[in-house]
């Protein structure tokens, strides 16, 4: 029934995936790489896995990974190439499919809107109590961080939900009590957090990961907008 909306939408994911990469390897990939510097001669990280497979590990020599790949049988460019197509369509679909639920249509005029929705759920919202990680620098223990990742992001989508699209002051209130709510709770952090990483770095790396994000979901929200209005427009009309 919806199929020319669902090729729309994941055209969009695969678009946003491959612009992603180049993206990446101008803002983050060059900070990745300085900061596997400092994991080496720090002897390797922990994350706050249990496992044997999450022990403190090397990434190895840079141009060595850069060829090879951490663990992923593609090489460094290859498998960046990879999470991209994956990340960037299961955004696209879950855009997609929430404008679908809500009964909205994703336009040429509105796609940017939507995408910048997104990005403050998705991205930006988490990134208050979380941020973006390099190699070697401390974390919680790793289903704790996705847990309350995942709670985040529901309530930040449901919030900006309410601040935008309903009209009524208790939605209004009720949107920024559940946008704010996970950051009183708190995200999980390590009892210690020194770290070999340089400040500055980490720094640099936040606001690059930021800026990379905030492109990807612009680009799907407006690619989406055309191609859904383009190509299957008549198909959700009907």
């Amino acid at each position: 029934m919806y199929i020319r909306y669902l090729l729309a939408v994941l055209a969009a994911g695969l678009i946003a995936g491959l612009l992603m990469t180049p993206a990446m390897y101008i803002k983050t990939v060059p900070l990745i790489l300085q900061a596997e510097i400092y994991e080496d001669a720090s002897g390797g990280h922990d994350h706050g896995e249990t496992s044997e497979a999450a022990a403190p590990h090397s990434h190895g020599d840079a141009a060595e990974d850069e060829e090879e790949g951490a663990e992923l049988p593609f090489g460094r460019l290859g498998n960046t190439i990879l999470a991209n197509l994956v990340a960037c369509g299961g955004f696209a679909l879950a855009l997609g499919g929430t404008a679908l639920l809500l009964g909205r249509r994703v336009t040429k005029q509105n796609g940017i809107y939507w995408g910048l929705a997104g990005f403050f759920a998705v991205s930006f919202l988490p990134s208050l109590g979380l941020s973006p990680e390099l190699p070697a620098m401390p974390a919680a223990d790793l289903a704790e961080r996705q847990l309350w990742w995942v709670v985040t992001v529901i309530l930040s989508a449901i919030g900006i939900y309410l601040l935008v699209l309903r009209a009524e002051i208790w939605a209004k209130i009720l949107g920024l009590v559940a946008i704010v709510a996970p950051h009183l709770y708190g995200a999980p952090h390590p009892e210690d957090i020194s770290s070999p990483i340089p400040s500055l770095l980490a720094s640099q790396y936040a606001v690059a990961t930021t800026a990379t994000n905030l492109f990807m979901w612009v680009v799907i929200g407006l690619t989406l907008g055309w191609l859904v209005q383009t190509y299957a427009s008549a198909e959700i009309e009907a």
